[in-house]
């Protein structure tokens, strides 16, 4: 099987052979922006205290970091939306590695901004297993640090592709989180952190459980 960054950045490429001249140009411009808007952005990172906080979930129930984090440890992925392929085409490679995480005493949380009517379909048609939750106003990706202003060019792009992000997302914001993916503990320190500016460059979850897997060996030994 295809690592999930091999998968992303096959995807990219099949996106650049279709794209026409001007929508190239468009992407290549928009995505070197959004690597100069990261550079700049102060996103937590390891050894910060992750804030605490209680979403609305796909299932319809209300789910609290400290909740998971007081079981073991937990990733949270934050994600555009089900509308993005490269966010479902992660969101799949999560699941595919989940049974591992929980056999290893974690527990994913996936973030995004997108309502969740939408986010309710997301969670079925991609088979997946871990809560998905409705991040309202962006909130919670504020708090980590790691959401940026949809550019001009790239909302009139979604548009033209029939998204329109004002449907999408929670009260309409015009926002959108990095890729991101953070390993939370027990006493809701941040253990692993990884902010990309672009969603086809994300965390192999294989590496993710490995530092889960690092994290449990280091408690056994200090227990």
């Amino acid at each position: 099987m295809k690592s999930l960054n091999a998968q992303l950045a096959a995807f990219k490429m099949s996106v650049f052979e279709r794209a026409d001249k001007d929508t190239a140009r468009v992407l290549r411009e928009l995505e070197a922006e959004y690597r100069a808007d990261a550079a700049k952005a102060k996103s937590l990172t390891v050894g910060d205290r992750a804030p605490d906080f209680t979403l609305d979930g796909a299932d319809g129930e209300r789910h609290q970091l400290a909740n998971y984090a007081a079981q073991g440890p937990v990733f949270v992925l934050f994600f555009k939306g089900g509308w993005c392929p490269y966010s479902t085409l992660t969101l799949r490679a999560w699941e595919d590695i989940a049974p591992a995480i929980r056999r290893a005493g974690g527990s994913i949380l996936a973030v995004s901004p997108q309502k969740i009517s939408r986010a309710a379909l997301v969670q079925e048609n991609n088979g997946v297993s871990f809560p998905i939750l409705g991040d309202s106003c962006n909130k919670v990706g504020d708090a980590f640090g790691i959401v940026s202003n949809v550019k001009p060019m790239s909302r009139d792009l979604l548009t033209k592709l029939g998204c329109d992000l004002t449907d999408e997302n929670c009260s309409g914001d015009l926002r959108l989180p990095h890729a991101a993916e953070f390993l939370v503990d027990g006493e809701g320190i941040i253990r692993f952190a990884h902010v990309a500016p672009v969603h086809f460059e994300r965390t192999e979850p294989r590496d993710a459980l490995a530092a889960l897997l690092s994290l449990r060996a280091k408690a056994m030994a200090h227990a």
